[in-house]
């Protein structure tokens, strides 16, 4: 019985050293997260420092070494989708592909050490295939919750885009370059989604780029078949010497159309959807009118025989 006890200790003592050790180890020297290459170049020409968890004291050795395994990660069909969605929601966080993937990995990692925990203090069994599926969950959950931003970012701008270019063409003929127009309209409303598009595409022209592969870098950031071919035309305009004005208006007006034939197929859908429900209210309705009747009927059927 003694000899149990002291092995029980032991043991105590070599899990409470290792854990000791490890987290030693880990803040004993801090080390800072290394940005990215755009993020660098962002501090470099004066842009503010974020406030994210890389930047946080405490959590950055933790977030160093996320770092450091999500770079090792493989998935290149992951990479490629988060690259997209982080384009297309805007990123305010400024967040590169590995940043977004060692956050995954922290949220997993921390929501499989919580489960296990609770599960040890509860049932005095880990139960590591849990521990094991809400660290999956942990993990896909912020890749997913960064596509449905996406995806309601880029319908924000699918629904200004008419309104916008109706902006542009209308102060484009009273006299204004492209560049005037789209000042003017980031200058009212910057914190509109497609103005922030547009301030980035006014940012790369004064550096030094096209105006077209300004514009065909937006339509690459924002998968929008509606913005690609407004961008498509409008290189166009520039080869073939169409005024520009008349191009926009052109576009918005055949936005509006497909936004009508939109609307005009979903409420023909919407009756042929709503066609179940009816029917079974229906019979639900028949059931309540004829019921008692048809129970009549049976249990008098039921007498006479």
């Amino acid at each position: 019985m003694e000899i149990e006890i002291l092995l029980q200790v032991l043991v105590s003592i070599v899990v409470f050293s290792a854990v000791f050790l490890m987290v030693w180890s880990l803040f004993r020297f801090p080390i800072e997260a290394e940005p990215p290459i755009h993020r660098r170049i962002a501090l470099a020409v004066g842009a503010g420092h974020r406030q994210t968890l890389f930047e946080n004291p405490i959590l950055a050795p933790v977030m160093s070494l996320a770092l450091t395994a999500s770079r090792r990660l493989g998935w290149t069909w992951l990479r490629e989708k988060t690259h997209r969605d982080l384009n297309a929601a805007g990123n305010p966080n400024g967040y590169s592909v590995d940043e977004h993937l060692a956050v995954c990995m922290v949220i997993g990692g921390a929501m499989g050490a919580a489960t296990g925990l609770m599960l040890m203090l509860f049932f005095g069994d880990p139960q590591p295939l849990f521990m094991l599926l809400l660290a999956t969950v942990g993990f896909f959950g912020p890749i997913i919750m960064l596509q449905e931003a996406a995806r309601s970012r880029m319908g924000r701008i699918s629904k200004k885009l008419p309104y916008t270019l109706d902006l542009i063409s209308l102060m484009m003929e009273a006299g204004c370059t492209f560049t005037e127009a789209v000042d003017t309209i980031i200058r009212d409303e910057p914190e509109d989604d497609f103005n922030q598009e547009l301030m980035v595409v006014r940012s790369e022209i004064e550096f030094g780029t096209s105006r077209g592969q300004a514009l065909q870098g937006m339509a690459d950031r924002i998968p929008l078949d509606s913005l690609r071919s407004i961008v498509g035309a409008i290189n166009q305009s520039e080869s073939l010497g169409t005024p520009l004005s008349s191009i926009l208006k052109s576009q918005s007006g055949m936005l509006r159309m497909h936004r009508s034939v939109r609307a005009e197929k979903l409420s023909a859908s919407a009756s042929l959807r709503i066609l179940i429900p009816s029917m079974l209210i229906l019979g639900a309705v028949v059931l309540i009118i004829y019921g008692p009747l048809i129970i009549r009927f049976l249990i008098g059927e039921l007498n006479f025989t």
